[in-house]
């Protein structure tokens, strides 16, 4: 059940506005995003969904420069099972990932923010059904905007949204007996979506929100579904803010 871990990657959010919303924003800022995340499944050999609820982590971090936010978000390898079992166990999956991001500033606030970046995936699969094991690098450049609304004390809303419109890698299988199939190249799309409530405590800025993706890949030759992942869950995030306001 590969969804569990792309759900909290994904893809990431955009950086906080935290200079509409508290006093002195930050040019660097260090994050932890945790996040419980339920989802669906359904992939190349394996077309009965498979259902899972798992938490997560991820680690980030924000650099702004006027009008300009770098924004880097990775996540070590999660592991989940499914529920059911098959002839050769529960089916499982791996996942780590790195998002990138550069954004843009709009308006005298920057209340808006739009930009690009890319996305590295590496996806690891089980199958309980056949015994195969597949693994796939994903690439995909990403589309990325945001929004953040400024509320009373200190407090915020945050909305984002990142579109990865040409995901693509090379699905390699082994199956059970040892022997390997022949290397399938995939194509998809990705969109991982955000919101939260935010509040600033001197250098520390909280965030309790929710993020849902949705992810599916094809065969780019016979154009079969490969995979296809859907979920959403609850997420919280703590980011300290180092150095001085710009």
């Amino acid at each position: 059940m590969r969804l569990a871990g792309c759900a909290l990657a994904g893809a990431s959010f955009v950086a906080a506005n935290c200079a509409a919303a508290c006093a002195e924003p930050a040019s660097t800022q260090l994050g932890v995003l945790t996040a419980v995340i339920a989802g669906s499944h359904v992939g190349f050999d394996n077309p009965q969904t498979t259902h899972g609820v798992v938490p997560g982590a991820a680690l980030e971090a924000t650099h702004r420069v006027r009008r300009l936010r770098i924004h880097l978000e990775g996540i070590p390898t999660v592991a989940a099972r499914g529920s059911t079992a098959g002839a050769f166990g529960r089916s499982s999956a791996s996942v780590d990932l790195l998002n990138a991001t550069l954004t843009y500033g709009v308006g005298p606030a920057q209340r808006v923010r739009v930009g690009g970046g890319f996305q590295v995936v590496n996806l690891t699969n089980a199958n309980g059904r056949n015994g195969d094991r597949n693994a796939v690098r994903i690439t995909s450049p990403i589309y990325a905007a945001g929004a953040t609304l400024p509320l009373r004390r200190n407090r915020f809303v945050e909305a984002s949204v990142m579109i990865d419109p040409n995901v693509r890698g090379i699905l390699r299988v082994t199956q059970a007996t040892g022997a390997p199939r022949r290397p399938e190249p995939e194509v998809g799309a990705e969109v991982d979506y955000a919101a939260a409530l935010g509040w600033c405590r001197g250098a520390v800025t909280y965030l309790v929100g929710a993020r849902g993706l949705s992810y599916h890949t094809r065969d780019a030759e016979r154009g079969n579904l490969i995979d296809r992942n859907v979920g959403a869950g609850a997420t919280f995030e703590v980011r300290v803010a180092l150095g001085g306001a710009r």
